[in-house]
């Protein structure tokens, strides 16, 4: 297998071969990953996707209509991949904000949202042990109030990467605290 060509190998993949499949996975889960991995600055993250990726390959493997090389038709999959995760993270994130104000708004900080003064320690505990650049984001956003473009800036950091920030801190919250 590994002497075939991506076109050799695609025409078995869509003969449902398994081995033609194990081949493209290796030839270019390391590449797949590695963009992933530099576009998302999250191994997990990015494992999920390129997962994504490959077993879209395989649920679509009847159907490929692949016009440009096979690495070219892997990229477009995996752009389009980090855009809708980028989209979602953005819509979660907005969401997030939001409720935030809403209690704001409403006279509950998300600090009054919890019922002891004990459980509020243990936050500000665990936001203190969040790695110092995830705190640092976290903190801008949610007692500075500023915006992820705003704290990009300052920082000097991709918004991107502060968007997975704050994800990044809120999971971390809602894991041990879910205050939804």
């Amino acid at each position: 297998m590994k002497s075939l060509t991506d076109p050799a190998l695609l025409a078995l993949l869509k003969q449902d071969n398994d081995e033609a499949f194990n081949e493209i996975y290796a030839r270019y889960w390391d590449v797949v990953y590695a963009i992933a991995c530099k576009k998302l600055n999250n191994r997990e993250e990015a494992k999920d996707v390129v997962h994504d990726l490959f077993m879209l390959i395989w649920i679509k493997r009847h159907s490929l209509k692949i016009t440009t090389t096979f690495i070219g038709y892997i990229y477009v999959i995996l752009k389009n991949k980090l855009t809708d995760l980028n989209r979602r993270q953005t819509l979660r994130i907005k969401h997030d904000v939001e409720l935030v104000k809403t209690r704001e708004e409403t006279g509950h900080s998300l600090f009054e949202q919890f019922a002891s003064k004990d459980t509020a320690q243990h936050l500000q505990l665990e936001i203190q042990n969040m790695p110092a650049g995830m705190r640092k984001v976290f903190l801008m956003s949610r007692e500075d109030d500023l915006s992820v473009n705003e704290i990009a800036g300052k920082l000097s950091i991709s918004s991107q990467t502060v968007k997975n920030q704050i994800t990044s801190a809120l999971k971390r919250l809602k894991s041990k605290y879910p205050f939804h």
